[in-house]
């Protein structure tokens, strides 16, 4: 499933907002029915639940093969009368296994859909992981872990008689970690952000070939490796202090990238194309890199380590529209 299907039903959702909106104010403005007294005691209409929407969707990772995640139940922690839970196994009682290769860009797999929540606020919004889950790698298959089985996300607004469609937009390049002397590979919520569908919109653009040939891109064994565009939120940064995919730490002066995205070969067309789906509206600085594998998500590389930034562009993305970019 695409994200502009996602748009395309929300958009759809706020037309039939606005027009009830409209036909409501129309009736208070004309006094409602005929014949009516203003003493007429007018009983208080029922809140409206809201329609509670979940998908997943993936920014990846050029090392794995597959990432398959098992997800057995959704929890939403805030709203007055306790937890709100979803269970999202199938009908065999199976935690529902999503590959996240397979969900990359603008893609996305529901897990939740349109279902009736009270309206309110959920400070938080809780995935729950099983055992089961396992990743694929060139190296061999591994578990895949994630800290209490549980991923905690931020909480939303749910308002009255509106949908509430949002993405788990995974980031595995900042979310996977490697533990030394574990034989398992670690999932982190550092990698991964909650976002409201109505808010975001799609990167998409292609990348010069003489950026992939250059000849500071020829330490490596493989020309279709380790190419990749960093988005960092904001635009009028400094170069020199775009940083790499490290957490930020206290003295920083670096700006972290806010998500990564490869950049692929497309044969059909003859050249290389890369897609960020679920990008809050806003402004951003783009920069490309054919040097991404020498960047490791744990520690602060530069230069000296082998990574570096090759561009520097400025785009705004506009809520539930794609936004084309040219980087040479």
């Amino acid at each position: 499933m695409q994200l502009s299907t996602i748009f395309a039903m929300t958009n759809k959702q706020q037309f039939r907002c606005a027009a009830l909106a409209g036909c409501m104010f129309g009736l208070v403005a004309c006094g409602g029915s005929s014949g009516g007294s203003d003493s007429e005691v007018v009983a208080p209409s029922t809140p409206q639940p809201t329609l509670f929407s979940l998908a997943v969707s993936d920014a990846p990772i050029d090392e794995a093969i597959s990432v398959n995640v098992y997800f057995d139940q959704v929890e939403l922690v805030g709203a007055a009368g306790g937890p709100i839970t979803f269970d999202v196994r199938d009908e065999n009682g199976d935690p529902k296994m999503i590959d996240l290769l397979q969900v990359q860009g603008a893609d996305f797999e529901p897990i939740v859909t349109d279902t009736e929540i009270p309206s309110g606020e959920y400070n938080q919004l809780r995935l729950s992981v099983t055992d089961e889950s396992f990743i694929e790698m060139e190296s061999g298959t591994f578990p895949l872990r994630v800290p209490s089985n549980e991923l905690k996300l931020d909480g939303f607004s749910a308002l009255p008689g509106f949908q509430a469609a949002y993405t788990v937009e995974f980031d595995l390049r900042k979310g996977l970690v490697d533990p030394v002397g574990q034989d398992v590979i670690l999932l982190k919520p550092r990698g991964v952000r909650l976002v409201a569908n109505d808010d975001v919109g799609i990167l998409s653009g292609t990348v010069d070939e003489s950026l992939i040939i250059a000849t500071e891109c020829a330490v490596k064994d493989d020309a279709m490796a380790g190419n990749a565009v960093y988005v960092y939120e904001g635009v009028g940064l400094d170069f020199a202090n775009l940083g790499d995919d490290a957490d930020a730490f206290e003295g920083d002066t670096e700006v972290r990238p806010l998500t990564i995205v490869p950049v692929n070969f497309n044969a059909s067309e003859q050249n290389y194309e890369f897609v960020a789906g679920f990008v809050p509206e806003g402004e951003y600085t783009l920069a490309f890199s054919c040097l991404a594998l020498f960047d490791e998500p744990e520690s602060d590389e530069n230069a000296e380590e082998g990574f570096a930034l090759q561009t520097q562009d400025e785009v705004t993305v506009v809520a539930t529209t794609t936004t084309t970019v040219v980087i040479e």
